[in-house]
């Protein structure tokens, strides 16, 4: 590796301090290396042809580098600034070891499957993102259930009556899809995963789809609902919107040290209760 990027999230505060730090520690081994913000990855990738990128932050730093790294294939390490780190392979006690291997080509790259979301009014295009965790189509912050029929490949499924539904990867089966109830899927699986959000009087069960098909949302009922991808609000949408989730052409690319189990290991370690009341009676 010669080129390595460190994307500090700014809003942690010891971030943009330990970018600068690793950076030096980098640049002592006769690599180059390159520091800017988590925001400015788009920009960082057009710029420079780069080998690796190392994320300071938490998951959520990691998800935006990961979409915007995804059309390149550029590997990600991520040090873990944040409280969970489901994603992430180092922390700031370790990063110097994991870096040492990453530097001399000793890891391996794990890839991970990504959804594309498209939100259309009337045929039109309103947008489209791509997800390493999620696509949602909720109530945001109004206080009443939404109506969304769904269809998996042209053929109807139901129409949920719920606070939202969840479409996620394995990825994002530990992530929001866990909290409502989902399956805990293994990360190199390819499936997508369909969560149902509180629903009332309708389908409660996940459903675990192929990769292949083509999950379609329309908005029903004259009640307004939200698009939101990997947590961060996409569009606003009306009744009889429609949103198309389906597997993305790109993965997101991690560089791995820990051996290929690690996974395992680290969901019984993240799902240990983080506030837990020890009684020393």
């Amino acid at each position: 590796m010669k080129t390595i990027c460190v994307l500090y999230n700014a809003g942690v505060a010891q971030a943009y301090s330990l970018a600068a730090e690793m950076a030096a520690w980098i640049e002592q081994r006769g690599r180059q290396a390159h520091v800017c913000a988590t925001r400015d990855a788009p920009d960082a990738l057009s710029g420079h042809e780069i080998d690796l990128l190392v994320t300071l932050g938490g998951d959520g730093s990691l998800l935006r580098v990961a979409r915007a790294a995804a059309s390149y294939g550029t590997p990600i390490l991520g040090v873990n600034l944040g409280r969970v780190g489901f994603l992430t392979e180092a922390d700031p006690a370790t990063w110097r070891d994991v870096l040492s291997r990453a530097l001399v080509g000793d890891y391996w790259v794990e890839e991970r499957m990504m959804l594309r979301a498209v939100a259309y009014r009337g045929g039109d295009v309103l947008g489209q993102a791509e997800a390493l965790n999620d696509v949602v189509v909720g109530r945001g912050a109004r206080a009443c259930v939404v109506h969304l029929h769904t269809e998996v490949d042209g053929g109807d499924l139901a129409t949920y009556v719920a606070d939202g539904l969840i479409v996620a990867t394995p990825t994002g089966s530990t992530a929001y899809a866990l909290a409502a109830g989902g399956p805990v899927l293994p990360p190199q699986l390819r499936n997508i995963l369909l969560v149902p959000v509180a629903p009332h009087l309708s389908m409660a069960r996940p459903i675990v789809l192929s990769e292949g098909v083509t999950v379609r949302i329309s908005v029903t009922g004259g009640r307004p609902a939200v698009l939101t991808v990997d947590g961060e609000v996409q569009a606003e949408l009306e009744s009889g919107d429609e949103v198309a989730v389906e597997a993305s052409p790109h993965a997101a690319r991690f560089a791995r040290v820990q051996e290929r189990t690690y996974f395992y290991k680290t969901l019984v370690a993240r799902l240990i209760p983080r506030n837990r009341i020890v009684n020393k009676s």
